[in-house]
This record gives C-alpha cells, structure tokens and sequence, in this order.
C-alpha cells in the first residue's frame, strides 16, 4: 500500500465476534439482547451504564477470581 510517497505492508485483522455493550457477552448486540439485567463495561455493576460513570475502574476477571478488582 502506497502512502504518499512511502510503501507500507498492510495485513489483514481477524474477524472478531460482536460484543453485547449491555451483558457484555459475545456474539449479538445490545439491541437484540435478551438479557434481564445490564453490566456497565466501566465498573460492572449491575443495570449501569458506563457513559458517565463516575465511580472507580473495576476488573471483571480479577473480582471473578476473588483478587483485588480495583
């Protein structure tokens, strides 16, 4: 690929599933999604919405394990 006057290499991304921004699961979207309760992708809580969450980045996998999620 040909950038002004610089070639470049371009490679090809895997396709990746769609993500679900109300369960946070994968392979649908939020406006299909039958899911009873949301998770906010910022500190998952339950029935949060991440836009304009104030409260502190939590980790979903490290509060799973029972580590520290903050």
């Amino acid at each position: 690929l040909m950038v002004g006057w610089y070639r470049s290499r371009v490679r090809v991304l895997e396709e990746r599933p769609f993500q679900c921004y109300k369960c946070l699961r994968f392979g649908h979207m939020a406006v299909v999604c039958q899911s009873e309760i949301g998770l906010g992708g910022h500190c998952f809580r339950v029935d949060h919405v991440a836009r304009g969450c104030t409260a502190e980045v939590r980790c979903l996998v490290c509060q799973n394990q029972g580590s520290e999620s903050d």
